[in-house]
């Protein structure tokens, strides 16, 4: 269909800036176009322009490529994190140190790219994306290369800082590249895509580093990711045009070539940072759409993945006497297995339904009902609870797996929704949402490792999992609230005037 009728009260209101201003759209079938999924058939959100600059307009192989890339960047930074982790045990004894203190190569790295990304969304939401993937894809390249040559335990440390520097853009930057490129109808497929790679990032490497440290040695945990990202930073340079588009003012790049928006030109828009501008994320915190679903993944991410990962090396090497290698393979094929199954119910879902929604409410498509995947969520709750009292008995290691796949299931339902909730109810604001969402999340994980052996070991994995798998559970009640009342919730906070034209 062409064109949709639309209530005129509702209209009145977007123009006059009411509450409907975030309901209805243009309207109309834009320039007779079929842009991408139901596009021509029910309004847009945001409304592609007519400028050739404007990434909605790109042809959608392009966009498709430019959110893989993305999502690799992503994958790698993540992979790059763990792949050190089943080689703790030999890292320590060649450096002299604790396998304790081996795995602050992993916690620090946690912290720094939780931390980092709040400073750089400011200059990304002025001089670009692509300025800073670049920038930072290199540091992470570097840090990697001298974590691996460092001879010292304190090189190494001092490597993985700035890897966390730069290894934590993709991971906070991300999601607003994804919303640079794709309207609320149809960014929950790349969203689930890209947390897929983020999430599995983690699992994958202890598949991978455990061969690593076991045929070549640890160094190459760090060597391997690092000249990966070296790989990526070549492809991006020649091949990752700049995606922040202003809907209100012309971009500086406009007019010029494909090859020339590769280039770097100054600010991408014509704005001033503002000290005020680096606590922007922070502002974002007192919204419950952004703040609730970021309590909700720190303990999804850190008790359904970092969980699993700090205990397993030693639950591995104690129940089951595991090699490295093998170590490796339990604590990373279940959780990845679980991801993925878990995203083939998740994206293109939430997607679908929000659609049907807008087709039925003259185009709206509520941010709420992305929340239809909560059920999903509570298998990760599931799967944790039940893994503790199977060690605690010495299961054998497969029901051990299973438990993990279906944590890994509900892990990766919950991060879709999380991811496309908060940034279809504050889009122009993504970066500094996607940000937040990250702080939490790795800060929140930093902690686990103070305490997930210690608390096991003493009150017996038999209680420890349950409580932790719990604790899980219990944040997922203030998104049923928000289920139900997260419309009127939004309309009585507001929406955070800033950089609205993004």
């Amino acid at each position: 269909m062409d064109n949709i009728k639309v209530d005129a009260k509702k209209v009145d209101s977007v123009k006059n800036g009411g509450p409907e201003k975030d309901k209805v759209a243009s309207g109309y079938k834009h320039d007779g176009r079929p842009l991408g999924i139901l596009r021509g058939e029910i309004s847009l959100d945001p409304q592609p322009s007519s400028h050739p600059d404007d990434p909605l307009n790109w042809p959608l192989w392009g966009r498709i490529y430019i959110a893989l890339t993305v999502s690799s960047l992503g994958f790698i930074s993540q992979m790059g994190s763990a792949l050190i982790n089943p080689a703790y045990v030999v890292m320590s004894k060649d450096l002299r140190i604790t396998v304790e203190q081996a795995s602050y190569c992993t916690t620090i790295f946690i912290l720094f790219s939780g931390v980092f990304p709040i400073f750089v969304v400011p200059f990304s939401n002025v001089y670009g994306r692509r300025i800073i993937y670049l920038t930072f894809t290199t540091i992470a390249m570097a840090s990697q290369i001298g974590s691996g040559a460092a001879k010292t335990y304190g090189g190494v440390i001092a490597g993985r800082v700035f890897y966390g520097i730069g290894g934590g853009i993709p991971l906070g930057l991300g999601a607003a590249t994804i919303c640079d490129l794709f309207t609320q109808g149809e960014r929950g497929l790349y969203l689930g895509i890209y947390t897929l790679c983020v999430n599995n990032g983690p699992h994958i490497a202890p598949i991978v580093g455990g061969y690593i440290a076991l045929n070549l040695s640890w160094r190459w945990c760090f060597f391997v990711p690092g000249i990966i990202q070296g790989g990526l930073l070549v492809i991006t340079v020649f091949t990752f045009p700049e995606t922040l588009y202003s809907r209100t003012e012309l971009n500086t790049l406009g007019g010029r070539s494909y090859i020339s928006k590769l280039g770097f030109r100054g600010k991408v828009l014509k704005r001033k940072i503002r000290p005020m501008d680096f606590i922007t994320p922070y502002r974002m915190v007192k919204y419950a759409a952004v703040s609730l679903p970021s309590i909700y993944w720190m303990t999804a991410n850190t008790y359904g993945s970092a969980l699993f990962a700090v205990t397993g090396s030693h639950l591995a090497a104690k129940l089951y006497h595991f090699n490295v290698a093998q170590t490796g393979l339990l604590m990373g094929l279940p959780l990845t297995i679980g991801c993925m199954l878990g995203e083939a119910t998740a994206g293109w879902v939430s997607d679908r339904v929000i659609n049907v929604y807008a087709m039925r409410h003259s185009g709206y498509r509520k941010p709420e009902v992305r929340l239809a995947l909560l059920p999903g969520c509570a298998t990760l709750s599931a799967g944790v609870i039940a893994y503790g009292p199977c060690v605690q008995s010495q299961k054998p290691w497969v029901v051990l797996a299973v438990c993990m796949a279906v944590a890994g299931f509900g892990l990766q339902i919950g991060a879709t929704m999380v991811y496309t909730y908060a940034t279809d109810c504050y889009k122009p604001q993504s970066a500094e949402t996607g940000a937040v969402i990250n702080l939490y999340k790795s800060v929140f994980a930093f902690t686990i490792g103070f305490y997930a052996v210690p608390f096991g070991e003493n009150a017996g994995w038999n209680v420890s999992f349950p409580v932790l798998g719990m604790i899980n559970g219990l944040t997922l009640f203030p998104l049923i609230f928000l289920w139900f009342e997260g419309e009127k919730v939004r309309e009585r906070q507001g929406r955070p005037h800033i950089h609205e034209d993004l």
